[in-house]
């Protein structure tokens, strides 16, 4: 049913700290790194790593890992399973065999990642007694959040479910929305670790001002905007380049639109990168361009992007759209400039403005750096998350002594 990928030692009765298993069905997509920020971090909860598919172990190691196993299965184990889960009030044999992972876990807590995940381990953690945490992060509130089943799943994991994270208020709002309590969202911030971002304020003297985009080619990225606004750009500042780092299904489309616009010689397609290779290309780069969209499925951010926390982080000053929670993740003004989404005129003025004004660059350097030091800083943030993995722990122990006492 399961493979124990990594264990650093058996489970002892020295072990103080409460066990949280952190599923995660694939763990971990380069593009997801904020959830590697706080597993690294934590120091009073032990977490374990439940996942299905694993990649990037290398880039994102943890001391506990187990690998629900989804392949190569008999036609008996199958039956079997579904039959079982079936039994425990469980929708399918995945769901069983996650609980019988997570049974050999014996966790305090179960944190899943996304919402379907919540859906996926809400009867296991039911059966076995332990309280549940789901984080939201995006699509599964945006795109899923328009389908009729998806909502119903989710009343059914908002009303079981003891407790629902969100990246920030946008977030929090589209929540309620569907359904969920107030008293069960708390807002917890996508953070970073400001050391791996060394404070560079960027200055440009001569040479080519460089430009950069971060993420996958999907079309709530906003690259196409960007490509059309850096074309107005290019026709006043021609020694003037992007960089756009990501891979995705839009890649091929983009490509030819950047050859429509004349400007295929000055945009570099770096593909997805490992995290190493990103720095050394943003350190290259001077002025960050990240205008997001609602996509046409109602896909968007939900959050914010995390580079636009690095990037405030490393020095590098932003231009961005009003969208999701991005708003909440810079200071509008001071380290960034925000225009409306899909306004091409507005983003490539607020571009050439920059540009054409680098000794504010400091400035904005500066307040980016104490924006993300104040509030996303990981080193503050994963103790607030540890003090609501135990209070919620602590909230269902005494709720299990009551029960019992009656």
């Amino acid at each position: 049913m399961f493979t124990w990928v990594r264990r650093s030692d058996p489970w002892s009765v020295a072990e103080a700290r409460p066990r949280v298993a952190e599923v995660k069905p694939e763990y971990l997509p380069l593009t997801e790194t904020f959830i590697y920020e706080y597993l690294r971090a934590l120091r009073r909860v032990r977490p374990i790593v439940v996942a299905e598919q694993v990649h990037h172990l290398d880039l994102f190691p943890v001391e506990d890992l187990i690998c629900v196993r989804t392949r190569d299965l008999s036609l008996w184990e199958r039956v079997k399973g579904r039959l079982l889960g079936e039994l425990r009030g469980m929708t399918s044999g995945l769901a069983y065999r996650y609980y019988v992972a997570l049974h050999s876990v014996r966790p305090h807590l179960v944190h899943a990642h996304f919402g379907p995940a919540g859906i996926l381990v809400l009867a296991a953690a039911r059966h076995l007694g332990v309280p549940l945490i789901t984080s939201f992060y995006g699509y599964d509130v945006s795109a899923l959040g328009r389908d009729p089943l998806w909502c119903a799943r989710y009343r059914h994991l908002f009303a079981c479910g003891d407790l629902f994270l969100v990246e920030g208020p946008y977030m929090r709002e589209r929540l309620l929305r569907l359904g969920c309590p107030p008293e069960k969202v708390r807002i917890q911030r996508i953070a970073i670790d400001p050391e791996a971002f060394p404070f560079r304020p960027r200055a440009w003297r001569q040479g080519p001002v460089r430009l950069l985009q971060v993420g996958r080619l999907v079309e709530k990225k906003g690259h196409e905007y960007t490509l059309r606004a850096f074309a107005r750009v290019r026709a006043r500042v021609r020694a003037s380049e992007v960089y756009v780092i990501g891979d995705g299904p839009l890649g091929p489309r983009l490509r030819r639109l950047a050859e429509e616009l004349g400007i295929a010689e000055a945009v570099h397609w770096m593909g997805a990168l490992p995290r190493a290779a990103y720095r050394e290309v943003a350190e290259r780069c001077h002025l960050l361009v990240q205008p997001s969209v609602v996509a046409a499925d109602g896909d968007d951010e939900g959050g914010a992007p995390t580079v636009l926390l690095e990037m405030q982080a490393s020095g590098m000053p932003i231009v961005a759209t009003r969208h999701a929670d991005i708003p909440a993740v810079v200071r509008e003004g001071e380290s960034a400039r925000l225009v409306p989404e899909r306004d091409v005129t507005a983003l490539a003025d607020a571009l050439l403005e920059l540009i054409e004004n680098a000794h504010r660059w400091r400035a904005m350097a500066e307040a980016g750096r104490a924006f993300v030091l104040g509030h996303h800083d990981i080193r503050r943030e994963a103790p607030r998350l540890e003090a609501l993995y135990e209070s919620v722990i602590e909230a269902s122990r005494g709720a299990a002594r009551r029960a019992s006492a009656s």
